[in-house]
């Protein structure tokens, strides 16, 4: 199959992309807060679900392939089946609930694939409703550390993180994530940040990133050293207006979880970081190549 969308749905973010002979496209982005919403209501909610139909029928091609994440795969047995049934019945599509470990493997596979370094690597895929984690040592996963705790989680810890401006201790709240984050046993010099949009987060506060230095790949171009990122982090909690950048940007749903850095800081520390690489990788990549070799068993 030469053509063919991918649609990822996430706790916070839906997105899809479209994979056309080889290349795989950008197509949209959509902030639906599923695992925000069903806190509240112990089940999915309603409007949440008419805005994802909406986004699915939206997309006008033949060939789709959806896949929810942590706030799917955690459901009740009850409501998860009669949510598969509800999903088939609006959109004729069927619904894959990725696993945690599913999902840990096909965004490595996107962020190691066509790298070369000599050292351990460690890949963190961020979202709303959980942290997987892998530590990757010539080219194969060697520890993974999984946590059902994600940026919503954070912003349900501190309030204030969702305000103007954060107003919460930053070493308190850092060290209160690390209790939530399940510790590997590996360290790592370097860190991939992948599962969300981190690449959008530097460019649109115009904050400094420079040339990946470690080595040459398209999805990876830029790095960052850990204490720059500190720095940084502690000025987009505290000196930067959020409802400016939600305004400007006109993404209020994902800046509003876009200070769930506090969990790429307590990975940093844990795992004894000195370089981060932000990126745009998902797990995209690695379904697309189950699709393209009709793998799809899951």
């Amino acid at each position: 199959m030469n053509k063919f969308v991918v649609i990822e749905i996430g706790s916070t973010n839906t997105k899809s992309y479209l994979y056309n002979d080889g290349q795989v496209n950008n197509l949209s982005l959509k902030t639906i807060e599923f695992k925000n919403h069903y806190k509240k209501e112990n089940k999915i909610n309603e409007e949440d679900k008419n805005l994802l139909f909406e986004f699915i029928n939206d997309i006008k091609e033949e060939n789709i392939f959806v896949f929810g994440t942590s706030i799917f795969r955690n459901l009740p047995i009850d409501q998860k089946e009669e949510w598969l049934k509800e999903f088939k019945e609006k959109t004729a599509l069927d619904f894959h609930i990725v696993t945690s470990n599913q999902e840990n493997e096909f965004t490595v596979y996107g962020a190691i694939a066509n790298i070369d370094y000599k050292g351990k690597i460690a890949v963190m895929i961020g979202g709303g409703g959980s942290t997987e984690l892998s530590i990757v040592e010539n080219g194969k996963i060697i520890e993974k550390a999984n946590s059902s705790f994600g940026a919503m989680d954070t912003t349900d810890m501190f309030p204030d993180l969702r305000t103007d401006y954060a107003t919460s201790d930053y070493e308190t709240m850092v060290e209160e994530t690390k209790k939530f984050v399940n510790k590997p046993q590996n360290k790592a010099d370097l860190l991939i940040l992948a599962g969300g949009d981190y690449i959008y987060y530097y460019e649109e506060l115009n904050y400094p990133i420079v040339k990946n230095k470690f080595y040459e790949n398209d999805l990876q171009p830029y790095c960052l050293d850990v204490l720059t990122m500190d720095k940084l982090d502690r000025n987009f909690f505290y000196k930067v207006s959020l409802e400016s950048v939600c305004q400007r940007t006109n993404n209020d749903g994902w800046w509003r979880g876009a200070r769930m850095r506090l969990c790429v800081k307590s990975l940093v520390d844990i795992l004894e970081v000195k370089y981060i690489i932000p990126t745009r990788i998902s797990m995209v990549y690695g379904i697309v190549e189950k699709i393209k070799n009709n793998e799809i068993d899951f």
